[in-house]
C-alpha cells in the first residue's frame, strides 16, 4: 500500500479515530519514508528525524478523535511534521548559540593570565601533526574543508564522490584529530582545543 490511497488512507483512519492500534502502526508505515526522508535532509542529522517522525506521530494519536473531521489528511499530516521539524531545527540552533557562548567564556577564562598566544602555536603545531596521520582520503578531505573552506558539495565535486562521503571521511577525521590532540594536549586546556575543534 503507498501514501496517496485515499480509500486505504481513509479506512486506516476511522480505525485509527477508534483506537485501533494496529491501523495506527499501518499508517505509521506507510508515511514514515516520506516523513523521515524529509526531516532527514533539513536535519542532517538521524537522531533529530526519529525523534521528528515519533512526535508527529504522536501528535495524531493523541488527536485521533477528531480524524474524521480531518478533510486533507496528507496535508494536515506534513504541516505537523514540518512544524515540529521547525521547532527541532531552533531547538538546535539555540542548542549551538548556548555551547558557543559557553565555549568563548571558558576560553576567555582560561586565557587570563595565560600567554594565549603560545597556546595557539602549540596547538596549531599539534593540529598539523594529527592531520598528517590521517589516511589520505581523510586528511584531503579535512584540508579542503576546513583549511580552503570548500563547502561540502564543491569538496565532493573536487573529490569526485558524493557529498555524504565527503561527510563521513571530515566525521572520521575530526574524531581522530580530537582523540589524537586530547591525548598528546599537555599544557593545553581541555576547552581550548574544544574550541578549536568544533
Amino acid at each position: 500500500m503507498e501514501a496517496g490511497n485515499t480509500a486505504m488512507v481513509k479506512e486506516l483512519l476511522l480505525q485509527v479515530r477508534q483506537g485501533d492500534e494496529t491501523a495506527f502502526t499501518a499508517l505509521f508505515d506507510l508515511y514514515r519514508p516520506r516523513i523521515y526522508t524529509t526531516a532527514l535532509r533539513i536535519t542532517k542529522d538521524e537522531w533529530s528525524a526519529e525523534e521528528i517522525l515519533q512526535d508527529t506521530f504522536v501528535k495524531i494519536w493523541k488527536n485521533r478523535e477528531t480524524l474524521g473531521d480531518i478533510g486533507n489528511f496528507e496535508g494536515w499530516l506534513y504541516t505537523i511534521a514540518r512544524n515540529i521539524t521547525f521547532n527541532e531545527l531552533k531547538r538546535i540552533e539555540r542548542e549551538k548559540s548556548n555551547y558557543n557562548r559557553m565555549v568563548k567564556d571558558s576560553v576567555a577564562e582560561a586565557s587570563q593570565g595565560a600567554d594565549t598566544e603560545m597556546h595557539t602555536k602549540e596547538f596549531q603545531q599539534l593540529l598539523h601533526q594529527a592531520v598528517a596521520r590521517l589516511p589520505e582520503k581523510q586528511k584531503v578531505t579535512y584540508q579542503l574543508i576546513k583549511e580552503q573552506q570548500l563547502k561540502r558539495e564543491e569538496a565532493a565535486t573536487l573529490l569526485q564522490v558524493s557529498p555524504e562521503t565527503v561527510k563521513w571521511n571530515l566525521d572520521q577525521a575530526m574524531r581522530s584529530i580530537r582523540a589524537y590532540c586530547m591525548m598528546h594536549m599537555k599544557d593545553l586546556p581541555l576547552i581550548f582545543i574544544l574550541h578549536f575543534l568544533k
